[in-house]
């Protein structure tokens, strides 16, 4: 599967709607999924059925749009299902499949659900909705809420719904009803707004409890309760017809991601991403941009963020929007979402194919003139102005990253901030422990800094007698890790390059890797000397209060019982208890 193996390894565990191409990039299936990871990697493994199997078998290449929700993920599956008509998506084609709310435009208009969206002018829709019962839901709780007419043909006579104050009554009133602030308050509403039905609505709930008419409080209490319950917002679908792209461009280091989100009709109808390596101006996102547009048709406007997009609305003559709330401001989000990670993700994928092979380790071998170092063992310190001084290794064999290998050590001889010193003492630790179990040298020892820690390394390890080459990686004015210190020399590489990739990599790993030890040591001694004031508390239980609450603060708002679930009896729990409640008296004096 090649590529694909790579792409499958990286997938995000997000909802979103994925879509399977063929060999000529033409898209054959669309789905969506509430873990993008799970479900896309599921096609690849295990048994399936004739359909799904013949499916695999044409699948070249996938792409996805991350999205925030599940419910998001399913209408954008829907759009995309009608806009390309995959071959292996049989069902979901058909306009008449997903239900939409319409609010009808006739004289005393009217709330319903409907599968057909083809009377131009009958009404405004708000969808699709993946649930009908959830459509039906909604209308109900709206037909409550609002006096609009509920039956299909106005009768001679009032009904029911008159009588409870859930209709204007034109069947007996002639006169005419201005419905305008109702219908307003309902568009709102269904594009996700709800606060101002809730608002009006606790009104209403307080005045009856004030007037004792406690039925009705309840009544609209329950009414709030299946709003905030099955009122959900979701950015996929914009109840207006502007044809609109949302372009979201990422830059980083060089490269550019730009994202397209196409919508029509007040869908998304298409999400278009390219990456342009070696990115020197953004004229180069213009002229892309531009360019795109030259075989695609332009939107009637544009929302854009990420690079001058004055530029843009000059080059196409297309008004450009600025949006800062609502649907608008979280569908451009997306766009820029998908654009991050679609770079990162290319990177990563392309960062993963170089570390699996071994010219690699080779070229860099070869750029050090020592054999291939098959096994590397890279060192970084950490500490905050000399308290909790730690070090950690990380280790490589053949250009991959072994963390069985890894270690981790508290400096114990330094006094202060010496990260001379505290890199002499860890390297003297590993390697004379190394001797002593006759254990596997590395070829390679990589220290993440410059001079300064290649020296302290070259001392102890030429006075115990061994030879082991010591490379230094230090950062360029962009923390980069493109200079090379070897043998008194600095080495400059290339960043494109497979060698700078790997050593990026292993110093970001060792870095990572030294901080997080950092502050888990850092917390327990925080934590630890915190708690010496409190009687009856030894290290035993110390240990298991920093398991079970792992800050000062998560146990500083705990309970005596939450306390005591940590294994402490109840006295020692109700006197830590009592030391936090003195400490915050002291604090408000």
């Amino acid at each position: 599967m090649g590529n694909l193996d790579e792409k499958l390894a990286l997938l995000p565990d997000k909802p979103g709607s994925y879509q399977m191409r063929d060999k000529d990039g033409n898209i054959i299936y669309v789905g969506k999924a509430k873990n993008l990871k799970n479900r896309v990697r599921s096609y690849f493994h295990g048994a399936h059925n004739a359909k799904t199997t013949r499916l695999v078998q044409d699948i070249a290449d996938f792409t996805y749009v991350i999205t925030e929700s599940e419910l998001e993920a399913f209408v954008l599956e829907i759009n995309l299902i009608k806009e390309y008509d995959p071959k292996y998506n049989i069902s979901l084609t058909d306009d008449k499949t997903y239900p939409y709310i319409a609010l009808t435009n006739e004289t005393h208009p009217r709330l319903i659900v409907t599968r057909d969206q083809k009377k131009k002018g009958f009404a405004r829709y708000f969808g699709p909705y993946p649930n009908v019962r959830d459509a039906r839901q909604t209308v109900d709780l709206l037909n409550r809420i609002f006096p609009l007419r509920k039956c299909y043909r106005i009768p001679e006579k009032e009904c029911l719904y008159y009588h409870m104050h859930q209709c204007l009554g034109p069947c007996i009133n002639n006169a005419y009803f201005d419905y305008s602030e109702y219908k307003n308050s309902i568009t709102k509403f269904l594009n996700g707004d709800v606060d101002e039905v809730v608002g009006k609505l606790s009104k209403d709930m307080e005045k009856a409890s004030e007037d004792l008419d406690f039925e009705r409080a309840i009544d609209l209490r329950d009414t709030i309760n299946a709003i905030n319950n099955t009122v959900k917002k979701q950015k996929i679908t914009i109840n207006d017809l502007t044809a609109r792209d949302y372009i979201g461009v990422y830059e980083n280091d060089g490269d550019v991601s730009i994202n397209i989100i196409i919508t029509r009709l007040g869908s998304i109808v298409q999400n278009h991403q390219t990456i342009i390596n070696g990115f020197d101006t953004e004229n180069d996102v213009l002229a892309y941009i531009v360019q795109f547009y030259q075989n695609n048709t332009k939107p009637k406007e544009v929302c854009a963020v990420g690079f001058d997009t004055n530029l843009l609305s000059e080059a196409l003559d297309i008004p450009l929007i600025d949006v800062k709330l609502g649907k608008k401001k979280e569908l451009l989000d997306m766009a820029l979402y998908n654009a991050k990670f679609n770079l990162e993700n290319k990177r990563n994928i392309y960062k993963n194919t170089v570390l699996k092979k071994k010219e690699t380790i080779e070229e860099l071998g070869e750029l050090l003139g020592i054999n291939a170092p098959r096994r590397i063992e890279a060192f970084d310190n950490s500490n905050l102005f000399g308290e909790y001084p730690v070090s950690a290794m990380v280790c490589y064999i053949n250009g991959k990253a072994a963390p069985k290998e890894f270690r981790k050590y508290h400096i114990k001889t330094v006094v202060g901030a010496n990260d001379y010193a505290s890199m002499k003492e860890v390297i003297y630790r590993r390697y004379f422990r190394l001797m002593m179990e006759d254990s596997q040298m590395p070829d390679l020892i990589v220290m993440d800094g410059g001079e300064i820690q290649v020296h302290a390394a070259e001392d102890v390890i030429s006075s115990l007698n061994l030879d082991i080459p010591i490379m230094g990686i230090q950062k360029d004015d962009h923390h980069k890790a493109t200079i090379l210190f070897f043998r008194e020399q600095f080495i400059k590489i290339d960043k494109n390059s497979a060698v700078f990739l790997l050593l990026a990599d292993i110093s970001q790993r060792v870095h990572d890797f030294a901080i997080s030890f950092f502050r888990s040591t850092k917390a327990k001694g925080f934590f630890s000397s915190y708690l010496d004031e409190i009687e009856g508390l030894g290290p035993k239980r110390k240990e298991a209060l920093i398991a079970h609450f792992t800050t000062i603060d998560n146990l500083r708002a705990a309970s005596k019982e939450e306390i005591m679930e940590a294994g402490i009896p109840e006295p020692v729990a109700k006197s830590i208890v009592e030391f936090f409640e003195n400490l915050g008296k002291k604090d408000g004096e």
